[in-house]
C-alpha cells in the first residue's frame, strides 16, 4: 500500500509555468527557432506530458512575440523522468493558409486555462 501512495504521488499533476523553467530547458538556436524541452515525473501520463508541452511552446511563443509555432523533430527519454524535446519554430502574421501545421499559440494557452 505504502509503495502505490509513493509511486501515485510521483506524478506531476500541475503545469510549470515558463518563467520557473529550468535555464537548459529553452535554449536559443536562431531568431526565431527554439529547442525546448518539457520535464515530468515518469509516472505522468503521455497525454499530460504533450499539455504541458505544448503549452510551454505557446508560453514562449507570445513571450517572443510570435503568433503561431510549428514543433519538429521530438525526442523523448523515459527514465527517472520523462523528458521530451523539441524544435519550435515560430512565426509572426497572419497564418499562412498552405501550413496547417502550425499552432496558434493564443489558442493553446485559452484551452489550457
Amino acid at each position: 500500500m505504502t509503495l502505490v501512495l509513493t509511486v501515485t504521488g510521483c506524478a506531476t499533476k500541475h503545469y510549470t509555468p515558463l518563467a520557473e523553467a529550468d535555464d537548459d530547458q529553452v535554449e536559443q538556436l536562431t531568431e526565431n527557432v527554439f529547442r525546448v524541452e518539457y520535464r515530468v515525473s515518469a509516472f505522468t501520463s503521455q497525454a499530460a506530458l504533450d499539455r504541458y508541452f505544448l503549452r510551454r511552446c505557446a508560453e514562449l511563443t507570445l513571450r517572443e512575440s510570435y503568433d503561431y509555432f510549428h514543433v519538429g523533430r521530438r525526442f523523448d527519454i523515459l527514465m527517472l523522468s520523462r523528458r521530451t524535446s523539441m524544435t519550435l519554430t515560430m512565426f509572426k502574421g497572419e497564418r499562412p493558409a498552405d501550413n496547417p501545421d502550425l499552432i496558434d499559440a493564443r489558442s493553446v494557452l485559452r484551452e489550457s486555462e
